[in-house]
């Protein structure tokens, strides 16, 4: 999200002394770049409407952190559309009243494996995956502003190929930190891909599931607390057991009263 805000942002600041940013994708690229500190490029046609608000829509993005030796795949999306207010604009304040993203995608880590792995330790069992280490964001919106170096973004709501979340969260503009918390819920087994129905976690359907995700945009960790449905989960074996041997004590005492 970050990127996508700060991306359209560096864009609309650009474009403010061109009259058609497509004819000017190499200076926006290495702008952008410059900027971001991240290797960036696009393929196809900025769109951008300028009144009443400004609107980017903005195809195929792609993003590399890269060192001295490497460049690696960072970010990947579809198609991106974000609305802000060109007046607080002209005031030097970011306020995005709307963005939209689909097809994002993060490479490093794979949120809905982190679920199973997860879910796989109530079952007292390995997980095994085939899946890449990329998580897919199907659809992704949020609002977001911008203040005193601080990202706040705000209704963010994401949907990945297995769960959809809801939640806020903080970017630092200048450690790149982020600090994001959520909350998801298992989507319906028919809205599932069919390599996640084979390990379709039922234990959790309904369940609210608290993510965090933290740490820098290009090394994010996602951590999902299942300590709640561990414990409901024990209660009720608890409970069951209880019950169990209250029927044992009371089957063994009725024999012993028929004892002469």
């Amino acid at each position: 999200m970050y990127f996508i805000f700060t991306i359209s942002f560096l864009i609309v600041i650009y474009i403010s002394f061109i009259f058609n940013p497509n004819n000017y994708k190499d200076q926006i690229i290495n702008y952008v770049s410059a900027k971001t500190k991240y290797d960036f490029t696009y393929n196809g046609d900025i769109k951008i409407s300028l009144f009443p608000y400004t609107k980017i829509l903005m195809p195929n993005i792609e993003l590399y952190k890269t060192s001295s030796d490497s460049k690696n795949m960072m970010i990947t999306i579809s198609k991106t559309e974000l609305s802000m207010s060109l007046r607080k604009l002209m005031d030097n304040i970011v306020d995005v009243s709307d963005m939209r993203a689909y097809g994002f995608k993060y490479y490093g880590i794979n949120a809905d494996d982190v679920l199973l792995k997860t879910y796989s330790l109530l079952k007292f069992s390995l997980f095994n995956t085939d899946h890449t280490n990329i998580t897919t964001v199907k659809k992704m919106s949020a609002k977001a502003n911008i203040s005193e170096n601080e990202m706040k973004i705000k209704d963010i709501y994401m949907e990945t190929e297995m769960m959809e979340a809801t939640g806020s969260g903080t970017i630092d503009m200048i450690t790149k930190v982020a600090n994001f918390k959520m909350v998801g819920n298992i989507k319906k087994y028919d809205n599932i891909i069919s390599s996640y129905q084979n390990k379709y976690p039922e234990e959790l359907v309904g369940e609210e599931l608290p993510i965090i995700i933290s740490g820098e945009l290009n090394n994010l960790s996602i951590a999902i607390d299942l300590k709640h449905i561990v414990i409901k989960k024990v209660t009720s074996i608890k409970e069951k057991a209880i019950e169990t041997i209250k029927e044992k004590v009371i089957d063994e005492l009725k024999e012993k009263i028929k004892l002469p």
